[in-house]
């Protein structure tokens, strides 16, 4: 290694080396030239560490970088170990628990006496996961993302970086540009144009390529032919059909990471985002504008409980768990992972006003979602205290409690099939229940109980038209399973290939067009057909996706956007998407009132002394 102090070293040498070694395996080695050459700090391969809880190896990682000043070593590993502990108390490893409280955290003790103390009492907790503190944990798959967020931040303010290390945010570009150089070069070679080259270090040679609307005459115009990358188009690795979102249109930047993502169901260039700081963001994504910006505010704290109160002194960070409009788009309900439910009147413009601010549920509110009935609006909640409740959006009453699960409930669906409503929840240990609505307006017992594949975290989604329902779920095991379900016989009607296995954070996924399922998988977002179980194809986003990506349709399914890395929103279209974006907003300036479908509810409020103003 010892050329690497020599100050005629080039960078892009490096940089293929770097990238072979990566190609063949030799990781540890790569970061070894990474550390000693000082011109590469690889922060993907960090995160990627933190988010699969390679605690150790994150160590051993940092510890190399002499550039790093010990302060932000110091803090860096605190947040990890921190991570850790609370993973080995949610999965009742004692034994691990107190070895990291007393090897690793007990540093604590010197400046942060009062933190270190809690964490003491909660391993010495008869009911840890009843603990105050406890209770601020948002699970594995959150805690991790916001352990990252923290590593960020505090590398970013070493003042000892300062032109010594250089972060290859653009390496993905910077090998498009090596790889089309040798492209030039490879290509001329080759009898068949078929330029797809995944690496420099293997001599490229053209594969033969068919005429498909000569040889499968039946094959829709949707499909889309050329692999090439074109300005402005992703890099998509396969052909998928044109109906899918896959021109890069957008990147807006948010304050914070997205943690849930909502289109508006009329406007439909309108994007709710909700982040790991308990930010709202409202963005107008035709023009990349945000028109609204609201910060977690409690408005009525004296109507909260003890719990609530106490856990927000102890810890005032606060995350947005699920953030969504309501069918009308009148309405956008907010639930936040310590005990809060906030439902926001939108009338068009820069303003919300807050409709309703509840203590929903003990600890997380881990999702909601909206249904009418009786030209009622309800919105339904779920929580780590193992409830789910529905409330009367227009004067706030628990409309009733489905009692307690005997474990979390983790997602909520609501349905409705002719003339009966039903609810559907799932837990995080693999259960699913469906629940019916009786003629007093309340459920009866579940009308069916299953348990998801692999027992693990599952969310469900129906088409758009309602017919077919589907779930993705990821169980402790880091295996993850996208199924359709036939409701009537409550079995697995089919199973989609190509998810990853290995994983534990839990895969998002969405639907569209009654014909396509999407998911965030491995820093990139998946395709299906609905009616095929083999992957369709999938793009990567010009890269800088984080290991699962939150991801979101509008209604049409000409927009998708995609949670990126560095607090980033993606937002891919269809050309009728592109034109979408063009075109002024239908209804812009005019209230809502006037082009969504009434409910019984109007969007304005009735009594604005009852109600709070919340501007931009």
């Amino acid at each position: 290694m010892g050329f690497l102090g020599m100050s005629t070293l080039n960078e892009e040498l490096v940089f293929l080396v770097l990238q072979f070694l990566k190609e063949r395996g030799y990781n540890e080695t790569a970061h070894t030239l990474e550390r000693e050459s000082g011109f590469y700090f690889d922060m993907k391969y960090l995160e990627d560490m933190v988010l699969r809880g390679k605690w150790d190896e994150t160590e051993m990682y940092l510890s190399g970088f002499t550039h790093f000043s010990c302060n932000t070593i110091s803090n860096v590993c605190l947040w990890i170990r921190a991570q850790e502990y609370f993973e080995a108390i949610e999965n009742n490893d004692s034994d691990k628990a107190s070895g990291i409280l007393m090897n690793n955290l007990k540093v604590l003790a010197s400046h942060r006496k009062g933190l270190f103390e809690s964490m003491e009492q909660l391993f010495k907790s008869e009911n840890k996961k009843e603990h105050i503190l406890y209770s601020q944990y948002k699970g594995t798959e959150v805690g991790r993302t916001l352990t990252m967020d923290h590593v960020k931040k505090d590398i970013g303010a070493d003042s000892l970086l300062s032109g010594k290390l250089k972060f290859p945010i653009n390496q993905s570009n910077r090998l498009s540009n090596l790889i089309i150089q040798s492209w030039k070069w490879q290509h001329r070679h080759c009898i068949h144009p078929n330029p797809i080259i995944n690496t420099l270090f293997v001599d490229h040679v053209c594969q033969p390529q068919y005429n498909l609307s000569i040889a499968q005459p039946a094959v829709k115009k949707s499909i889309a032919t050329s692999l090439v990358t074109y300005p402005g188009q992703s890099h998509i690795s396969v052909p998928i059909p044109d109906d899918i979102p896959k021109t890069l249109a957008r990147t807006l930047n948010e304050e914070s990471s997205p943690m849930s993502m909502d289109f508006h169901p009329v406007l439909q260039t309108l994007l709710l985002v909700g982040t790991c700081a308990g930010s709202i963001g409202l963005w107008n994504v035709s023009s990349g504008k945000k028109l609204l910006s609201v910060n977690f505010k409690v408005l009525d704290i004296g109507a909260c409980s003890t719990t609530f109160k106490e856990a927000l002194l102890e810890n005032p960070l606060v995350s947005v768990n699920r953030i969504m409009w309501s069918p009308d788009g009148l309405f956008f309900g907010v639930a936040y992972s310590k005990h809060i439910l906030q439902v926001f009147s939108y009338s068009g413009g820069h303003k919300v006003w807050l409709k309703l601010e509840t203590d929903a549920h003990v600890g997380n509110v881990n999702d909601l979602a909206f249904t009418v009935h009786h030209r009622q609006l309800l919105v339904i909640t779920c929580g780590s205290d193992n409830k789910t409740k529905v409330w009367d959006v227009h004067d706030g009453t628990n409309v009733f409690t489905i009692g307690d699960h005997g474990a979390a409930v983790y997602s909520v669906c609501p349905h409705t099939k002719k003339v009966f409503h039903y609810v559907f929840s799932t837990f995080v240990d693999g259960k699913m229940k469906g629940w019916l609505y009786d003629n007093n307006n309340n459920f009866v017992i579940a009308v069916f109980d299953y348990d998801t594949p692999g027992l693990g975290c599952t969310k469900l989604a129906y088409s758009t038209d309602g017919q077919r329902l589907f779930s993705c779920g990821t169980n402790i095991n880091g295996q993850s399973f996208l199924v359709e379900w036939d409701e009537s016989e409550g079995t697995i009607k089919r199973t989609y290939q190509g998810l990853t296995q290995n994983s534990f954070s839990v895969v998002h996924f969405d639907t569209t067009k009654n014909q396509f399922l999407a998911a965030g998988d491995n820093h990139i977002i998946k395709f299906w057909d609905m009616d095929k179980v083999e992957l369709l194809g999938t793009i990567d986003v010009e890269g800088g996706l984080p290991e699962k990506p939150h991801i979101r349709f509008n209604k049409e399914g000409t927009l998708l956007a995609i949670s990126a890395n560095e607090n980033r929103i993606k937002i891919l279209a269809t050309d009728c998407g592109l034109q979408l974006l063009q075109t002024p907003e239908n209804g812009a300036g005019v209230p809502l009132s006037y082009i969504a479908y009434p409910l019984a509810i109007a969007a304005y409020p009735q009594n604005p002394t009852q109600l709070y103003s919340w501007p931009s």
